[in-house]
């Protein structure tokens, strides 16, 4: 069988590409605006002559708006802060002069790098070197104004700045996204995958997970809560970058959720400023007996120029982390309360008592490495490779009750309710080449990059205890070739080990164009292409004792991560018109994708079997037997029987049984499996369209509306195999599955003030609401109707991933406010989803029925009265009926949009001494409690409200050496993180106290 689904062909898909690149080809025409100036002025931007209109503010910012209008850089070399209030700038002159006008009131004076970039020097110190200058460890540039840009986009968009995550070194990768609104993760403190979930979704590839800008594609299957995870240090980065909602930019291809970037050290975070070397050495430990696990955290980083054109910088860095203890305070009240529900005379405090989380010790060493060749002033080329090894445990959900023993059910005290299954080693090596064009021309800001990202898993599963197995591997049932009836026997004494492996190839294209248009503003496009392929290479074996046992396909060689190949291709294009009041936006983007692969996929045959048919074919059998019976026995019944077969056969219709009901016509169903090849290919048009307005200096109103397009995955197309260990349990392919399509649009506002309370104190918050809908949400069911079976009850067995025939919502409000005085700060963080539960809708026989016996007629030309019903009810046949039966239910999704995350928040306040050198200040943590409705006797699917309280210092005693303390879940807390792994249910950390150094020089 093959399956191949075109959506447009071609030529459609040509045609798009070509109205993409229209537009782009219609903006070239336009020049910028230089009016009375020559050719040769034009080549010089400093000279060229540009329309300015900026209110008295904060110098930073009024540079920020000059590097915006002119695309000039401006650098301070000593990496000093820049302060002070810049004039109002508003009409027609050079960039020099501008930027002289904005400086004329400050103590700097200018030194020019090159065209485009503008160094910033004490007046006292002022000299010009020309091309020799050094590149400034502080940037002002159009969309870096230190961490504050984010609150002058006109969009949702956060940052995890350096800073923010030093305050509290993350013992997990999720906990770097405690501060950000409308994002967490769905972390097993067991398993040091991070899953990023922005607005409710997440997993294959909806939200678009990067380290500097390469996808972590990486899919391992598990139970529906993370499908898609990525290994990341957090000691090697230097922020985060969370884009929400679809976008019609270069990262924008199947995020309809939006994209995580984590971007990784540079040259400038280890040389100190004025130096071309430096070595950074990081280190952070557990302090005596409330280490609470945290044993070591740490790097050295080394970077340095070699001449004028090459920077180098690497980095290693390792992580320790042991065992830790849960909060003591309302010790087991989550389990407590729920687990107790259906046995309560079984449970007490102490059985439940948890002091100690086995198996969750883990260990990571990673490796940074890059090359940055400055090929001209205007060109560069990097060579970037980050790569992560780490080593943990093989842990399977925590079971208080255990109902397998003889006496039966028993109750499993304490940390032994955590099953460890084995060992689990992960790796993952991204490699990427990046090429930067930016020359003197306002139509040119050319950024290219082609990446290679490897990621494995390799897990080993031991055999739980299981006398029946046990047993059977001794008596020698279980040798090759086994027994059939012994298979299901043998199986649950095998040791699987799965190799999980995704290969992402990935190219990005991107080009920005500007243009002056005088007193009407400016015209800016973003236009370029992406394209990244992902394959899917599992190895899957399995042993017993060390001897391998291949043999056992059904259970070895199953295909939950399977096979294949799919490749996403993107063209997109935006346009923007921004005016000092308003800015109006829109965008296209087209994405294609093909998916190849095999798969095994159940089907039917259905053979209709007349009354003649049957009566030869039965009565025929039971002539042969007579035969063979009166000849070998002479059983004098089967020898009288014989002439009475052979006149019966030689005219049916007269023989005295035709018309007995034993002959009734019927249908014969064979219900089997069979191998296909999968070629699926699709695309999709999608357009943007966004605004702002900004009533005044400090506050702007925003507004975007896109739709996005997420086609299916390789193992939500091709998986099919066994559950481990679990013979009942099935998984099934869907090579008919269908893209998500989802519209989301958004209303928000961002404010920026200056001297609010005192002056050059700053008041920043971004207010954002969002509602997306998502058409065909594809979702894990385990109650599916396989074709030619009669539809199942409620209950577990067949599992396949299906589209939601219900709209799948996500909806909410995110707060992020901040506030610096200088010598003391505060901030704010907020999500509150609007929806706690989605409906789920599926059709029960999702590859279709396949049955065609209700609409063949019978022998007196009646049909089943099925065949009525169907046509009464508007159908074309019982078989078109079938196959459209729903059901929509939520006890058996698997997946994470099926609880939305919790309501939750963060707020921290801190103050500055000794000349700002010392900073200390404390975090709240606060989640409100979900639980299910559908759910409400599974205590897996409950979380608990918290709040907890973090205490964090750090004084800065030279350039060279910073100390750093902190203290987590200070009142020592027992809680469930909240959106945690609905199956894992491990505890937070207990109170941990961590101290550490940084040391540049």
């Amino acid at each position: 069988m093959h399956f191949k689904v075109f959506s447009r062909s071609p030529i459609t898909a040509a045609v798009i590409l070509g109205l993409l690149a229209a537009q782009t080809q219609v903006l070239a025409q336009a020049q910028p605006s230089v009016p009375n100036s020559s050719k040769a002025l034009q080549q010089n931007p400093l000279q060229q002559r540009y329309t300015f209109d900026l209110p008295e503010q904060h110098l930073l910012y009024s540079l920020g708006e000059f590097t915006a209008t002119t695309q000039i850089a401006v650098v301070r070399q000593d990496g000093q802060p820049i302060n002070g209030t810049a004039p109002a700038l508003r009409g027609e002159m050079t960039a020099d002069e501008a930027l002289r006008t904005l400086l004329a009131d400050s103590s700097l004076t200018i030194s020019y790098r090159n065209g485009r970039t503008a160094e910033l020097l004490e007046q006292a110190t002022s000299t010009t070197v020309g091309n020799q200058t050094a590149f400034s460890t502080l940037t002002v540039s159009a969309d870096r104004i230190g961490d504050d840009w984010v609150y002058h986009e006109p969009r949702s968009v956060s940052v995890i700045s350096r800073e923010q995550i030093d305050r509290l070194p993350p013992r997990h990768a999720a906990d770097m996204l405690v501060q950000t609104p409308g994002v967490t993760s769905s972390v097993s403190r067991h398993d040091p995958g991070l899953s990023v979930n922005i607005r409710g979704m997440q997993d294959f590839g909806r939200v678009n997970m990067m380290i500097d800008g390469m996808r972590q594609n990486y899919v391992e299957s598990g139970h529906q809560q993370r499908n898609g995870q990525m290994y990341v240090d957090s000691d090697l980065l230097s922020d985060v970058i969370i884009e929400k909602g679809p976008n019609a930019g270069v990262h924008g291809a199947n995020a309809i959720a939006g994209s995580a970037n984590f971007r990784t050290i540079n040259l400038e975070d280890v040389v100190l400023p004025g130096n071309d070397v430096g070595v950074r050495f990081r280190g952070n430990t557990g302090v005596g007996g409330e280490g609470n696990g945290v044993n070591f955290i740490g790097s050295i980083a080394v970077a340095g120029r070699v001449g004028d054109n090459l920077e180098l910088v690497a980095a290693r860095s390792h992580r320790n982390l042991g065992e830790y203890s849960p909060g003591s305070r309302n010790q087991n009240l989550i389990f407590q309360r729920f687990d107790r529900e259906s046995h309560e005379d079984l449970v007490s405090q102490d059985e439940l008592a948890v002091n100690r989380l086995k198996h969750t010790g883990q260990t990571q060493d990673s490796s940074l490495f890059k090359s940055r060749w400055i090929i001209s002033d205007d060109q560069e080329l990097q060579f970037s490779y980050i790569g992560t090894e780490l080593s943990y445990n093989n842990v399977s959900d925590r079971r208080v009750f255990d109902a397998s023993g003889p006496g039966g059910v028993d109750v499993i005290s304490g940390e032994d309710a955590w099953n460890e299954h084995g060992e689990a080693e992960a790796s993952s090596d991204s490699f990427a080449f990046d090429y930067s064009y930016n020359p003197d021309n306002p139509l040119i800001d050319l950024h290219t990059k082609f990446y290679f990202v490897n990621t494995e898993n390799r897990r080993v599963t031991n055999p739980p205890p299981n006398v029946r197995a046990d047993n059977a591997w001794e008596s020698g049932m279980c040798s090759p070739p086994p027994n059939e009836q012994w298979e299901e026997e043998c199986a649950p004494g095998l040791r699987n080990t799965t190799h999980t492996q995704t290969d992402t190839i990935g190219f990005q294209f991107d080009n920005t164009s500007n243009f002056e248009l005088g007193s009407q503003g400016t015209l800016s496009t973003n236009y370029g292409v992406e394209w990244f392929q992902d394959e899917g290479k599992p190895n899957n074996t399995s042993d017993r004792d060390g001897r391998n046992t291949g043999y056992f396909d059904q259970f070895a060689n199953s295909n939950v991560n399977p096979h294949g190949r799919r490749d996403v291709a993107s063209a997109f294009s935006s346009l923007t018109w921004e005016r000092p009041k308003f800015t109006l936006g829109g965008g296209l983007r087209y994405d294609y994708y093909r998916l190849r692969g095999e798969t095994t996929v159940p089907y039917t045959e259905e053979n209709y079997e007349s009354r003649m048919d049957r009566f030869m074919r039965l009565v025929g059998n039971s002539y042969e037997q007579a035969q063979t019976r009166c000849a070998e026995e002479g059983h004098s019944t089967s020898c009288r029987n014989i002439p009475i077969y052979e006149q019966a056969l030689a005219d049916p219709e007269n023989s005295g049984f035709y018309n007995r009901g034993t002959y009734d016509p019927e249908w014969l169903t064979t219900t089997s499996h069979m191998n296909v090849d999968v070629d699926r290919e699709d695309g999709q048009l999608s357009p943007f369209l966004n605004g702002a307005y900004r009533p005044n200096d400090w506050l702007e109103l925003f507004a975007g509306w896109g739709q996005g397009w997420r086609p299916p995955a390789l193992t939500e197309t091709l998986w099919e195999g066994g559950h481990p260990s679990d013979s009942f349990s099935h998984m099934f392919p869907n090579p008919l599955a269908r893209p998500e399509r989802s519209t989301s649009w958004e209303i928000g506002a961002n404010v920026f003030k200056r001297d609010v309370l005192i002056q050059d104190d700053q008041f920043a918050a971004k207010l954002s609401y969002f509602d997306t809908r998502v058409d065909d949400y594809l979702f894990a069911s385990t109650n599916n109707a396989m074709p030619g079976a009669p539809a199942p009850e409620l209950g577990m067995g067949n599992t396949a991933f299906v589209n939601n025939l219900a709209e799948t919502k996500f909806r909410g409000l995110e707060l992020e406010l901040n506030y610096d005085a200088g010598n003391w700060y505060t901030g704010l963080n907020y999500t509150h989803m609007l929806d706690a539960e989605n409906e789920f809708c599926q059709h029960m026989y999702y590859l279709g029925s396949q049955m065609e016996r209700y609409d063949q007629p019978n022998e007196d030309g009646t049909y089943p009265d099925v065949h009525y019903e169907a046509i009464e009810a508007g159908y074309d046949s019982a078989q078109d009926m079938l196959d459209n039966r729903t059901r929509c239910h939520r006890s058996m999704v698997y997946n994470s949009a099926r609880t939305l995350p919790n309501d939750r928040g963060s707020a921290y306040a801190g103050m500055r001494f000794f000349n700002q050198d010392l900073d200390i200040g404390v975090r709240a943590n606060y989640a409100k409690e979900i639980l299910s409705e559908g759910f409400n006797d599974y205590a897996s699917y409950y979380w608990p409200s918290y709040l907890t309280w973090d205490l964090y210092a750090s004084y800065r005693l030279n350039q060279h050496v910073l100390f750093r303390a902190s203290v987590e879940n200070v009142r020592d807390e027992n809680y469930l993180t909240a959106y945690s792994d609905i199956f894992s249910q491990t505890y937070a950390p207990g109170r941990a106290v961590q101290a550490g150094v940084e040391i540049r020089f």
